[in-house]
């Protein structure tokens, strides 16, 4: 748990309808017998690897232990944020009990250590490591100016050097002066204080003192965090000083648990404040997805979201007639995905065409299953000229890119009044180009084998993206100006040739061979958790699917009807399935990247 402005910490931490029918559901899922059921809303096939159902008496220390102190023992006096808290065991102190299955870390106003609170902080280091899967809590947080709840985790090997070159995720943080704002953050970088830092807030729908579930689904090259299941943040964008993409978020994390006192985080207790206060929590669960799950439908090159081209991989360079830069836009955003800034350049000479210079990003990218390359331009008007869009690929395997042991494949994008590719003054406009269409350029970097690869030299390919590198050319002389946006890799298969993309196969309303509709309703299974056919999936269809839970298609049409994952049998797999669908009405739209 992190200070939001950089603070030194080698060791830191839609509608109300619809969310009010998730909160329905998610209590439809508890009544199932045992805590075994996955809730991995975005990875089918999630299986629960470890868990706290705090059944016991007190703090499990074969899955928990306490860090005690101020933070000095750990090279972090004040726990890197001017803390105000003792933290304790529970061995001689009462801050973290365990009773009626529930966890509950109280702090206190009580002197100790010279500091004038005490609390309780819990990590799973050494006891509970995991890389990727979805890490989920159900907790009561506490309201009071000062009080600091977290939720977050560390990893667990700091290969990529100090804090928080190394990474850290805050699942779930509060301020006791607003505990209903929830913040998701990730902090990644440099070390201190090259560190940098991605959050977003949602506002909970229900009191934060009652109980709400906070999750990430963390997988390689993007985290999402949920409240209530209900999806509040993505980042698919981040970097380390220290290794490339997806560094520091490739490597085992911990979780911890804590309740601060004071701090640069939410500021000092005042005297409104009311002690004791508790953080109390349910349960910890961590699932994992089997090795080798189901293939992306897309992977994020850059969303743009940072808003700091330049401390997160991009570069730009000057040409031969001219020159220009980046920089971040946040009021002109395209119509989707736009999210909260885009990427502005601008290039010139004065009135001579050529070579004006480029730009780029430096982001290793496994791209396999990928057929298309997706990004957004605004061209301003009256301009014309050609962007070389270069795909720099890995053959030798070191991570960087050797002119004379490695691969470049371009696609020139045509900008004028008549396009092709984009149209000068026309406003946002998405451009996909079909990776097929990347020839091989040996003009610049000439050493690979001329096969755009995918696969990393470590995982038994012959090289992947590395750089993406975009050379400005003018063809008049007039200055070249643009936003860009959402730069993404698809899927866009379509491999029985029936006209519909491979993701949406199983839930098109025209007959293809592909297509799994057990009800006959023009809906495939799919994008189908419409089970009692009423128009909308509703928490009803979660208590049909239950009623089937385990049985094998054969046994009735809702089992046959609940099997959305054709796997011929209705699993928890299909309870996440169903989960991601609530509220929606059956159809393509469910599945839409």
């Amino acid at each position: 748990m992190s200070n939001q402005t950089s603070t030194p910490e080698t060791g830191s931490h839609g509608a109300v309808t619809l969310a009010v029918l998730r909160v329905l559901a998610l209590g439809l899922l508890a009544t199932l017998p045992g805590t075994s059921w996955a809730q991995c809303a975005s990875l089918p096939g999630c299986t629960l690897v470890w868990s706290d159902e705090f059944s016991g008496t007190a703090v499990d220390t074969t899955k928990w232990e306490f860090m005690i102190g101020n933070g000095s023992a750990y090279g972090i006096p004040g726990w890197g944020n001017n803390e105000l808290q003792y933290y304790t065991d529970n061995i001689t102190h009462t801050n973290a009990t365990v009773a009626n299955g529930e966890l509950t870390i109280t702090a206190k106003q009580q002197s100790l250590g010279g500091l004038n609170y005490t609390s309780s902080r819990l990590r799973t280091k050494n006891k509970g490591d995991w890389t990727y899967g979805r890490i989920e809590m159900r907790a009561k947080l506490p309201s009071g100016q000062g009080y600091w709840p977290a939720f977050w985790m560390l990893t667990s090997v700091p290969n990529y050097g100090g804090w928080a070159a190394s990474g850290e995720i805050d699942i779930m943080e509060s301020k006791g002066s607003n505990p209903g704002l929830i913040y998701n953050t990730i902090h990644y970088g440099g070390a201190y204080p090259a560190n940098v830092f991605s959050t977003t807030t949602t506002p909970l729908v229900g009191a934060a003192g009652n109980y709400h579930e906070y999750a990430v689904e963390w997988q390689d090259g993007e985290i999402r965090w949920y409240i209530d299941d209900v999806l509040s943040a993505t980042r698919n964008s981040w970097y380390s000083t220290a290794g490339p993409f997806p560094a520091p978020f490739n490597v085992n994390f911990h979780v911890l648990l804590n309740l601060a006192v004071g701090g640069n985080f939410g500021g000092n207790p005042n005297g409104s404040t009311v002690f004791p206060g508790s953080f109390v929590i349910d349960y910890v669960r961590v699932y994992q997805t089997p090795a080798g799950g189901p293939a992306p439908v897309q992977l994020v090159f850059d969303d743009m979201e940072h808003g700091n081209p330049f401390a997160n991989g991009w570069f730009a360079f000057n040409g031969g007639v001219g020159g220009g830069g980046l920089d971040a836009n946040f009021t002109d955003l395209p119509p989707t995905n736009g999210g909260s800034a885009s990427l502005q350049t601008g290039w010139g000479s004065g009135g001579a065409p050529g070579f004006f210079g480029g730009f780029g990003r430096n982001k290793v990218l496994n791209i396999t299953g990928m057929t298309h390359f997706s990004f957004w331009i605004k061209p301003d008007p009256g301009q014309n000229y050609a962007l070389e869009l270069n795909i720099q690929d890995d053959d030798n395997g070191d991570g960087v890119i050797t002119n004379s042991a490695d691969d470049e494949f371009q696609y020139i994008c045509q900008i004028g009044p008549s396009g092709p590719c984009a149209i000068s003054g026309g406003g946002w406009q998405l451009v996909t180009i079909p990776l097929s269409n990347f020839v091989p350029d040996n003009s610049f970097v000439f050493g690979g084998n001329d096969i755009l690869d995918t696969q990393p030299v470590s995982g038994g390919g012959n090289g992947q993206l590395v750089t993406m590198v975009v050379a400005v050319i003018s063809n008049s002389g007039a200055d070249a100006s643009f936003r860009t946006d959402y730069w993404v890799f698809k899927n866009l298969t379509d491999t029985d040739g029936d006209g519909v993309l491979e993701y949406l196969d199983n839930c098109t309303l025209s007959a293809n061979p592909t297509q799994l509709d057990a009800d006959a309703d023009g809906y495939g299974n799919l994008c189908d958790g419409d089970i009692n056919n009423s128009g909308t999936v509703t928490t009803a269809d979660f208590g049909l699917l239950r009623s089937v839970l385990g049985q094998p298609v054969g046994f009735s049409a809702t089992a046959a009807a609940a099997d959305m994952n054709g796997s011929g049998t209705v699993t928890t797999a299909d309870f996440g399935l169903l989960r991601a669908r609530l509220g929606t009405a059956p159809g393509p739209s469910a599945l839409a990247p």
